[in-house]
């Protein structure tokens, strides 16, 4: 199979507290924790405003060579009313190279609102606006993009341009694994109805058939040249750890011991990353 990275989205869940954190540690020690569990992380932060350049160089400070961050590209980037924007776009990858070679996907999220119709134009401006040197995913939130003559244009879009179609687990949608780019670019999501934040923490809705069918169809994805990704949410089962480890495990691999910084694994001024996954 080809490479697979399997990571979270974000580091900074409160109800990793104890679990994978130790009580005490400081946040700006969290990071650093994280990257010695897993190779990847998703960047929810970026969605809602581009961090300073200093705290980028920071991310790339505290991880090991090899880590891969996933960004979300900011929403106010991605407004239809608005239209593309070119320079906020172009601005923002700059931002995103400083992270070097652990720079990973940039996601383009967008909301369940952005239907297919009136949105097609901008889509396509968008598309054509994305700096070709970037690895891009797409993810569309709305059933319409991928039915009748809608879904086989937006296949086309995106195929022309190798940007890969986000698969996503949403509660309320099933989106199609249709293969647009040479590498996957899955999310296990949930929501925050079922399993609302005051239960985070512990795994709340057994979802491993659905972790298990989507496992099938990355294992039957074995011509990808780039690597794939792969990030859980808290919100997918009600503890991303133990989600990312029933999917390690449905793809043969051996699950993460997230728990053992919080056991009295030594203090990351030791200079040492383990790499992900190792006991």
């Amino acid at each position: 199979m080809a490479e697979v990275r399997i990571g979270t989205c974000s580091w900074t869940a409160d109800a990793w507290w104890g679990r994978v954190y130790r009580p005490g540690t400081p946040d700006s020690d969290r990071l650093g924790v994280y990257a010695r569990l897993y190779d990847t992380v998703e960047v929810d932060a970026t969605y809602y405003r581009p961090p300073a350049p200093s705290v980028v160089d920071g991310w790339r400070r505290k991880t090991p060579e090899g880590f891969r961050f996933a960004l979300k590209c900011p929403r106010e980037l991605l407004d239809p009313r608005r239209g593309p924007d070119r320079a906020g776009l172009a601005e923002f990858v700059r931002l995103a190279g400083r992270l070097g070679p652990k720079l990973g996907p940039i996601l383009l999220q967008f909301s369940p609102g952005f239907r297919p119709g009136r949105s097609e134009r901008f889509l396509d401006d968008l598309l054509e606006a994305l700096a070709p040197e970037v690895a891009w995913s797409i993810e569309l939130r709305d059933a319409g993009w991928y039915r009748g003559e809608a879904g086989a244009a937006l296949a086309r879009r995106l195929g022309d341009r190798a940007i890969a179609l986000t698969w996503s687990y949403l509660s309320y949608l099933d989106v199609p694994p249709w293969r647009t780019a040479d590498f996957v670019y899955l999310r296990f999501i949930g929501d925050h109805d079922t399993i609302p934040p005051e239960r985070l923490g512990e795994v709340r809705v057994d979802r491993r058939a659905e972790t298990e069918r989507w496992a099938a169809r990355l294992r039957a994805a074995d011509d990808l040249v780039r690597p794939s990704y792969v990030f859980f949410n808290n919100h997918y089962a009600g503890f991303a750890p133990d989600s990312a480890n029933d999917f390690r495990v449905a793809l043969g691999l051996a699950p993460v011991d997230f728990g053992r910084y919080v056991r009295g694994a030594r203090r990351l001024d030791d200079g040492r990353f383990p790499e992900a996954g190792a006991p």
